[in-house]
């Protein structure tokens, strides 16, 4: 059966639920920050501030020299935050497989419902009719066979809804820059790219037909980028409560309670995660430390990532771990569970410390080269590895 898999993005998100709550702001040029300080950026702009010369990743300084006429409101994660939930709500009666992913974006995985709405396209209109209805907020949809090119369509065309029918992936995606597939936006496969001047899919296309010259120039990235260029994707539409954990875990062989060697198991633990977060350009809205005691005894705490350098996921791991560790037994095990994650460009804090940032980018280029081992914090070399003193002995990490 061919999958139908719609994508719905509203545009400018930020932008229009603010004037929704305020129609002051509807005829003003706005432009949502992620933070008032002088570092700060522009992650949403409103059309009337684009025509000023603004743009996305502008910082909040050079803005406010550029235009003095734009209106510079700060990030509300949390107003934004109920509206993207309110809409997932009313879309879960549409299709039993609904995905929230970035803010105002949403798929839906429609395969095989053409018994219960005689049209796909007409349910599509209905669907953007009634997110205006209830919300007085407008959207793009984009309609193919799977999320990758049902997202690119809303991205590039301007159509209220757009059908891409099944077998003209690849020549939708021909004649569109070569930046709009993921794996070309990787800083490797980039690279080469702009080295061959390969400007459109349709050059990139001709390129990964031969197979063995894709693998010399993409190696590891060539299957994933060739599959991108021809329009195909097996993601499947994921619901919340199906959506990867990330999972950090150490098991000693001895229990413990030495303050010291448990400080540096958070701390590996934690910069673990936070490299795994950083590759895949992510932060977790839900971070919980575990800890299992010698007697079978569970504690849990919970907490939520703003940034994802190394200084922030350790902070925030240690200060739960804390939390949960206030019993006197020893401890056997613990655990650092990530989840509900969410790209790091809508946050507020993403630019709060660059310092911490480039320190821990710097360490990640050494890891992705020589394994993550290659570079540890100090504190790791408290923990005791082979002979008589063996206190570790299973360190796990995966998705479930």
């Amino acid at each position: 059966m061919t999958k139908t898999i719609f994508h719905i993005r509203i545009k400018d998100f930020p932008i229009q639920t603010e004037r929704l709550l305020d129609a002051e702001l509807r005829e003003t040029p706005l432009a949502i920050v992620s933070s008032n300080h002088q570092n700060g950026t522009i992650v949403s702009l409103s059309d009337e501030a684009r025509s000023e010369g603004l743009s996305e990743g502008l910082r909040t300084a050079k803005a406010r020299k550029m235009s003095s006429g734009v209106r510079l409101l700060p990030y509300n994660s949390t107003l934004y935050s109920k509206m993207h939930n309110y809409i997932y709500k009313f879309l879960a009666s549409y299709s039993p497989l609904v995905e929230p992913a970035q803010t105002g974006q949403y798929y839906l995985d429609m395969t095989g419902m053409e018994g219960i709405y005689s049209n796909i396209e007409n349910t599509g209109y209905e669907i953007t009719q009634e997110i205006s209805s209830k919300v007085d907020l407008a959207g793009q949809l984009g309609i193919s066979t799977n999320k990758l090119v049902s997202n690119i369509s809303t991205q590039v065309v301007p159509e209220q809804i757009y059908r891409v029918e099944n077998g003209n992936e690849a020549d939708f995606l021909a004649p569109l820059q070569t930046p709009i597939l993921p794996t070309a936006r990787e800083k490797q496969v980039r690279r080469i790219i702009e080295f061959l001047f390969l400007q459109r899919v349709r050059q990139l296309q001709r390129i990964i037909e031969d197979e063995r010259a894709g693998k010399v120039l993409f190696s590891d990235n060539y299957r994933k980028l060739a599959m991108e260029a021809q329009g195909r994707d097996n993601s499947a539409v994921q619901p919340p409560q199906f959506q990867d954990h990330i999972i950090k875990q150490t098991i000693l062989a001895e229990d413990t309670n030495s303050s010291e060697i448990l400080e540096a198991v958070i701390i590996e633990l934690a910069e673990e995660l936070a490299f795994e977060l950083r590759s895949k350009n992510k932060i977790a809205e839900s971070v919980a430390v575990e800890v299992h005691y010698t007697d079978g005894y569970k504690n849990t705490r919970k907490g939520k990532l703003s940034r994802n350098s190394n200084e922030a996921v350790t902070d925030l791991c240690h200060k739960l771990f804390q939390k949960a560790n206030y019993r006197r037994n020893r401890i056997r095990s613990v655990l650092i569970d990530a989840s509900e994650f969410e790209p790091v460009s809508r946050q507020l804090n993403l630019f709060e410390q660059p310092k911490d940032d480039d320190i821990s980018r710097a360490v990640d280029q050494i890891r992705e080269r020589y394994g993550f081992a290659s570079i540890k914090p100090a504190m790791s070399m408290l923990i005791p590895e082979g002979g008589n003193d063996n206190n570790i002995i299973n360190r796990t990490g995966g998705h479930c």
